[in-house]
């Protein structure tokens, strides 16, 4: 009876082994049919005759040079009051311009605020709700050991259904062709165009790199992040590593894959200047080249993203007044940002380009407060949170004769005005066929007025829902089920919800929310993978990531 019992027992356990192979391996994209990304034919016609339809211009257009950095609190500009690190070049900009203290992005997160930047339009209204992978996990195996990896740092968790995009949908996600970006919009008015530093909005090269997106000239990385200097070894870099899955992943990545750099889509091997200066270096020739004609120069520093690398002789500056590595670190990463900053507002006035350039200087999100390096109270989180500390940022107008000098801007703005205010300072149509959320910020700068530029401003990243209207900022999350509702004007930290004592406020802004969210499309294009977990004055919260 027993040898019987062998004869059967090897054959079934091979069997179990086999099956469970199979199940492990099997693809997880297997019915992503959700996923899949289809581009409107007729809005990409429509797209395409708007932009071929010739317009007329004036005989010497203004110059725009928009300066985005990334991840930069408000906490991390000295102009706002609170900063350890000071910034003077960017101070110079505020006092000689509108300084703005309720300058808003589209979202906590990279990528989708950048789309909202470039196209002037919620980034919802095309899908681009939240952050696009470089890579999604194909089976089972992948996923658990993903899932197992990254929790090791605590604060990620996995919380989408293993279901993921084929590899060809993988490769459409970016910004979508049929959405028309501000370079794209310049060059119709006959501008040269040029982007240097941080793309993140798509490396198909067929649909959404920086050449095809209406930039005559692209130098910098394609993807979130890349190394501020490729010899992480070198004597005059100082390098801070966090002990984090996502940290240790951007170390590992270096300059692969999209944190390699490129220069027109041409690979650049050995880029030997650190990034921030040749991010400098090529904008101050960029402008050289083109001072005699009209020019849109985007410059969206990587400056102050992890990995973060500082050179040594501002290190050891900012070492000396705080005695710790890791602000010291952090600290030297923003100066060298601010000296570029300085440098290329100098080479405007030197070229007397002053009284025909708008400069605009703002950051994508708030500040990582997650890494225990930087902070950005009193506001309330930072990065890829919702709350104040996530979503009002650093926002700067300069415009010699043209706007105001060392003026303070109080009422709410947001990232999509610049495409609408641009169009307006050029004499643009805006296209017809599509909605655009921002306003002309021009007039509300120039005049005073009781008038604000917008009654509501909306965010939307899957299961958190965030509406401001005048003061009241209604923020919950669809999925967990936590409700927050602050009076901003004299609670701007968020500590006091008032959900309890102001229901009838609750139901008013939920219905206006909802009628924004109804002119949406249905769904994002691509699903997100994680949310990171906070926990704030003693409450959890997850946010997607």
């Amino acid at each position: 009876m027993y040898n019987h019992k062998r004869k059967f027992a090897l054959p079934i356990m091979l069997s179990l082994l086999v099956s469970a192979f199979f199940v492990s391996c099997y693809p997880l994209s297997t019915g992503a049919v959700r996923w899949r990304i289809k581009f409107d034919k007729e809005e990409l016609a429509r797209k395409k005759h708007f932009l071929e339809d010739a317009v007329l211009v004036n005989e010497r257009q203004p110059n725009i040079i928009l300066i985005v950095a990334d991840d930069l609190g408000l906490n991390d500009v000295s102009c706002y009051g609170n900063s350890i690190v000071e910034t003077p070049n960017i101070d110079e900009l505020a006092k000689e311009g509108v300084r703005c203290t309720q300058g808003y992005v589209t979202s906590a997160v990279c990528a989708p605020s950048r789309c909202g930047i470039l196209t002037g339009r919620y980034q919802q209204r095309c899908g681009f709700e939240t952050q696009q992978m470089e890579y999604y996990p194909t089976n089972i195996i992948e996923y658990l050991t993903g899932k197992f990896v990254s929790q090791k740092d605590t604060n990620w968790v996995v919380a989408t259904k293993p279901r993921y995009p084929y590899e060809w949908q993988i490769a459409k996600q970016g910004v979508p062709p049929t959405e028309i970006t501000l370079a794209e919009f310049l060059k119709k008015a006959d501008y040269t165009t040029g982007i240097i530093g941080k793309w993140h909005l798509g490396k198909n090269p067929k649909l959404n790199i920086p050449n095809k997106r209406g930039f005559d000239y692209q130098y910098g990385c394609y993807g979130a992040f890349t190394l501020y200097a490729e010899n992480v070894v070198q004597e005059d870099i100082v390098n801070y590593k966090r002990q984090s899955f996502s940290a240790k992943y951007q170390w590992d990545m270096a300059r692969k894959d999209d944190a390699m750099i490129y220069e027109n889509n041409k690979k650049v091997k050995h880029e030997k200047q650190y990034l921030t200066d040749a991010i400098r270096d090529r904008s101050i020739q960029f402008i050289e080249k083109n001072k005699d004609k009209p020019f849109f120069l985007y410059i969206p520093f990587t400056a102050p993203h992890e990995p973060y690398q500082a050179q040594l002789d501002l290190y050891v500056k900012e070492y000396s007044k705080i005695k710790d590595k890791h602000k010291a670190v952090y600290n030297a990463i923003i100066r060298s940002m601010d000296n570029a900053v300085g440098a290329i507002h100098q080479k405007i006035k030197e070229l007397d380009l002053d009284e025909n350039t708008l400069i605009i200087f703002m950051s994508d999100n708030g500040s990582a407060s997650y890494s225990g390096i930087t902070s950005n109270e009193p506001l309330k989180g930072g990065k890829l949170t919702q709350f104040e500390g996530g979503i009002n940022v650093p926002f700067i107008f300069k415009w010699k004769n043209h706007l105001p000098e060392n003026k303070i801007y109080t009422k709410p703005i947001i990232s999509v005005d610049i495409f609408s205010t641009v169009a307006a300072i050029t004499q643009m149509q805006l296209p017809s066929d599509r909605v655009y959320d921002g306003v002309n910020l021009m007039p509300f700068f120039t005049y005073d007025s009781v008038l604000v530029p917008h009654n509501e401003l909306f965010w939307r990243i899957d299961h958190i829902h965030v509406i401001r209207k005048g003061d009241y900022k209604l923020i919950f999350s669809s999925r967990d089920k936590w409700k927050e509702l602050y009076d901003l004007k004299n609670d701007k930290s968020e500590k006091n919800n008032l959900v309890e004592k102001m229901p009838e406020k609750v139901l008013e802004l939920e219905n206006d929310l909802q009628k924004w969210e109804n002119t949406l499309p249905a769904k994002p294009m691509w699903p997100r993978i994680m949310d990171y977990r906070f926990i704030i004055d003693g409450k959890t919260y997850l946010f997607p990531a």
